[in-house]
């Protein structure tokens, strides 16, 4: 009787494992290429969202505003518990941040700036497409995985591992809405709660 439930149970399993869908990989490319099409057309947008990050000296968690324009980007890091907001501005005429004691510092990036400041090693030249679901243009990446709709789910680019855990969709275009970033000196989780294109 054992033998013949065992036996059933392995015609189930097989049975079950044969009936999953399989995944066309060239429609999969196409998806792909289009989901990237439609992202790089997006210029300018904005989000607004819950961060976690854990770098190598800190912690902290904070509310996440980012607005892109085409030239640039402003992004205010608020904290919590009444330590005020990071002000951090990136244009063509260079890169500022404020301080919530309005304390102004330049820098040549911004990544050198954040690392100055807030000790976190965060590559924002990459983050800004990684946040949109694409990797950054003319940098080579690995590892890629997609979804079943040609997204991006894994990837490894510049040092950095990128997944994409949930997406939302924005006037026919599927954004990011979680986010789990991590590199050699730092882990980034990010929630987006709202997206403006």
């Amino acid at each position: 009787m054992k033998k013949i439930l065992l036996f059933s149970l392995i015609i189930l399993l097989i049975n079950a494992c044969s009936s999953l869908p399989e995944i066309d990989s060239d429609l999969q490319l196409r998806q792909w290429a289009n989901h990237q099409a439609l992202v790089n057309e997006l210029e300018s947008w904005n989000i607004r969202g819950r961060t976690a990050i854990q770098g190598k000296n800190n912690s902290a968690t904070f509310l996440l505003h980012w607005d892109q324009f085409d030239s640039g980007y402003e992004l205010r890091f608020i904290s919590g518990l009444g330590q005020g907001t990071y002000l951090l501005k990136v244009s063509e005429a260079g890169v500022v941040m404020r301080t919530p004691k309005n304390k102004v510092f330049t820098s040549d990036t911004p990544e050198k700036l954040i690392r100055e400041k807030l000790g976190w090693d965060v590559y924002l030249a990459g983050l800004k497409y990684w946040v949109r679901g694409i990797p950054e243009p003319n940098v080579k990446y690995s590892q890629l995985l997609l979804d079943e709709k040609g997204r991006l789910k894994d990837m490894k680019q510049s040092g950095f591992s990128v997944s994409v855990l949930r997406y939302i969709d924005k006037r026919n275009v599927s954004l990011p809405e979680k986010l789990f970033i991590r590199g050699n000196n730092i882990q980034l989780r990010l929630v987006i709660q709202n997206w403006e294109i």
